[in-house]
């Protein structure tokens, strides 16, 4: 982890990310659902209107994200990330004053606007610059805090609702989203490294790039802008692939609480939520290695496989050592929903233009957060269960698997046949 004999700058960016996404990123979503039943239960709204919220958050993401992976990465990172920062913490400390579904509707707009710029994606695109080598492992180590921030936040925040209400929690947290993030983003995640007088990790190990080359060609590939992916159909085929299975992560985690809530009692739940929160942090951090070490298509195999038999476990509620086996099936499966957009379209598009082709694929990614938060909240509605919802998140990780192995196959034959006829 050094360069020319020092401590390179680059870990440090990647301790700010890690930081950052341990507070904002928990608290978005991974902690998101401890509220669901006080606020229900106290506001007397359905699980589906409450659910709405995040819908909300999601679809404003949607149509920014575009915009907002060409402003980070082309003007003023620091100030747009500080101003989204500031926004976020503000937006989140504001829920505390709502009296009505509509005040939460409007303050969630306000919520998407703002995350859009402070959380993953300015994240994932300074670390980008930072990092030739070992990128997968830098990436998932930034990742990572989510994991570790909702382990140690979930039990305070269920302390705090508990104790003083979820009003003031609401107040509480959006505190701590200030003071922990915005001196981060003000004084720790440099844009670049040129902007310091460094090069990026690993860029002058000769061998590692001729090695990257071989492996997934993503030297050739950083020439391809946007408009030029958008002409792929393996593109396309990654969208999608992307989308389900952000479809699946999102909208199962947004009530996982809940469902371990409605099967067992408060302890065991509460036991069940920390134990997936713990596995998360080595879980994002193994998949970066893994998919350094083996590659994309291994990698994401692996991801996929692991979620699915998650939810097979979550087929049988009742068993209460099913549900430990759950908890760390899911603790790792559920990194595939930030670990894997960033980290394959680094590997597959490089990083001349990952802000550009980022940017718009985490329109994707929001896109399944919207329909999927109260896709699952509806099923439960209806049914009075999550059994139907869970037998649906199967079957998508299922199809997002063979588009993601699809998608990159057809990229390398793509990328292969670019190289042969600029040779």
């Amino acid at each position: 982890m050094q360069q020319q004999g020092k401590w390179f700058y680059g870990w440090w960016v990647v301790i700010g990310g890690i930081l950052i996404m341990a507070v904002m990123h928990s608290l978005l979503t991974t902690c998101w659902g401890l509220y669901v039943k006080p606020v229900t239960a106290d506001m007397g709204f359905s699980r589906g209107a409450f659910a709405l919220c995040s819908t909300i958050i999601s679809g404003v993401t949607v149509f920014l994200s575009p915009y907002m992976g060409k402003w980070l990465a082309k003007k003023n990172t620091r100030l747009i990330h500080s101003i989204c920062i500031i926004g976020m913490a503000l937006s989140y400390a504001a829920f505390s004053l709502a009296t009505s579904i509509t005040h939460f509707y409007i303050i969630a707009f306000f919520m998407g606007a703002f995350s859009c710029g402070a959380v993953a994606l300015p994240v994932s695109i300074i670390i980008t610059n930072w990092f030739v080598k070992k990128r997968g492992l830098a990436i998932s180590l930034a990742l990572a805090g989510s994991g570790f921030g909702g382990a140690v936040i979930s039990p305070i925040m269920t302390q705090v609702m508990q104790g003083y209400g979820w009003r003031e929690s609401f107040v509480v947290f959006g505190i701590l989203m200030a003071v922990v993030s915005l001196p981060m983003a003000l004084f720790v995640m440099k844009k670049s490294p040129e902007s310091m007088g460094l090069k990026p990790y690993g860029s002058e190990e000769a061998s590692a790039v001729k090695a990257e080359k071989t492996a997934n060609l993503s030297a050739a590939a950083s020439d391809i802008s946007l408009a030029e992916a958008k002409k792929q159909g393996f593109f396309w085929a990654y969208i999608f692939g992307i989308f389900a299975l952000c479809f699946v992560g999102f909208g199962s985690l947004s009530q996982l609480a809940a469902y371990l809530a409605d099967a067992h009692d408060p302890v065991f739940a509460a036991a069940m939520l920390s134990l997936f929160l713990i596995v998360v942090t080595p879980g994002k951090i193994s998949l970066g290695w893994v998919y350094d070490k083996f590659g994309t298509r291994l990698g994401t195999a692996y991801i996929c496989i692991i979620f699915i038999l998650s939810f097979v476990c979550m087929l049988y509620p009742e068993s209460k050592p099913l549900m430990y086996v759950m908890a760390v099936l899911y603790g790792l499966g559920i990194c595939s929903g930030t670990v894997c957009p960033p980290v394959m379209t680094a590997a597959m598009f490089g990083s001349k233009h990952y802000g550009e082709i980022y940017g718009f694929i985490n329109l994707f990614v929001y896109v399944g957060a919207a329909l999927s938060v109260p896709a699952i909240a509806l099923v439960y509605d209806q049914t009075g269960s999550y059994y139907m919802a869970w037998l649906l998140c199967i079957a998508l990780c299922a199809v997002s698997l063979v588009a993601l192995l699809y998608s990159d196959r057809q990229c390398r034959v793509f990328m292969s046949k670019r190289l042969r006829e600029t040779a």
